[in-house]
């Protein structure tokens, strides 16, 4: 697992507490319960703490799975 994706799943298993470990990489809002647009923000507010990237409320909102937010996150940190 790269440091990237042990930052994420940590971020993700803090959201959503209910989540289970081995099933973060592949949560979606459709299968995690909780997440809804209250858990987005505060997901979008663990990752611009985490790793200092600002992402507006628009982007966030496409955030529907962890590789979604991964990706957003991957491209904001490689410039």
């Amino acid at each position: 697992m790269s440091d990237l994706d042990a930052r994420l799943s940590s971020l993700f298993l803090a959201a959503f507490p209910g989540l289970d470990v081995g099933a973060v990489r592949a949560a979606t809002q459709d299968s995690t319960a909780g997440w809804d647009s209250v858990a987005t923000v505060m997901l979008a507010s663990l990752v611009e703490e985490e790793f200092g990237e600002g992402f507006d409320m628009d982007e966030a909102a496409d955030w529907s799975s962890y590789q979604a937010v991964r990706l957003s996150l991957e491209k904001r940190l490689s410039g």
